[in-house]
């Protein structure tokens, strides 16, 4: 006869626990844009980006220095993303209220207007004053190819030795088995890939590189 009543009183019980169960509310969608901009508008974007690229300079900086003592003189290279690593597109993605879609950084990259990321470009002059080649690999399409060139030229990134595009027809989950693949046919020609730099982990993860940095991005993400 307990038993049964025991029952009986508990039922109600755990229903009524169970209405009262709420998911936890996300962030107002608005006010972390309204971060977003804050945060480039501040200058802390730009700052935090100089911060990785100095510490990227410093490492190629004693590598240099290593081999410069060294009998055995190996080829340097560096290896560099294009979009929000050497070339902005915050304009255009403020423009469209950060709302994101496939290919909107292929159509910004076709205007050819994106701005330099100007401790990228210190790196780069860095790099070549010194004779260490410097490839671009990026996650836009061959059609981005003349656009792409004249804007990298246009903000003062001359002479590359490389500049590699994504297969049309690159069909993968993740962009970085292509941008691995990329480096290691890199290595093959007979380089030492001292530094890679992107702003997503997909520019970094894969290998065939001494040391990776990442410069920040809270705008998008790219697998």
């Amino acid at each position: 006869m307990y038993k049964k009543l025991a029952i009986i009183f508990l039922a109600p019980l755990i229903s009524f626990t169970s209405i009262n169960t709420f998911a936890k509310e996300p962030k107002n969608l608005d006010m972390i844009k309204a971060r977003l901009i804050q945060y480039h508008n501040s200058g802390e974007y730009e700052k935090d980006q100089a911060k990785v690229i100095n510490q990227a300079m410093e490492y190629l900086k004693t590598r240099l220095a290593r081999e410069r003592k060294s009998s055995a003189h190996e080829k340097f290279a560096v290896v560099l993303d294009i979009d929000e690593t050497s070339l902005s597109n915050y304009d255009d993605l403020q423009a469209i209220d950060f709302a994101r879609v496939p290919n909107t950084s292929h159509d910004a990259g076709n205007k050819g207007t994106n701005s330099v990321i100007q401790p990228t470009l210190n790196l780069y002059r860095y790099a070549k004053e010194n004779n260490i080649a410097v490839f671009f690999i990026t996650g836009r399409t061959e059609t981005s190819r003349p656009a792409t060139e004249k804007n990298l030229q246009q903000a003062g990134f001359n002479n590359w030795d490389g500049l590699t595009f994504k297969p049309k027809n690159y069909h993968e989950k993740t962009a970085a088995i292509y941008k691995a693949q990329t480096r290691e046919q890199i290595e093959k020609q007979g380089y030492d890939i001292v530094l890679n730099i992107g702003d997503q982990q997909s520019d970094l993860i894969g290998g065939h590189a001494d040391k990776s940095f990442k410069l920040p991005n809270p705008y998008y993400f790219i697998l």
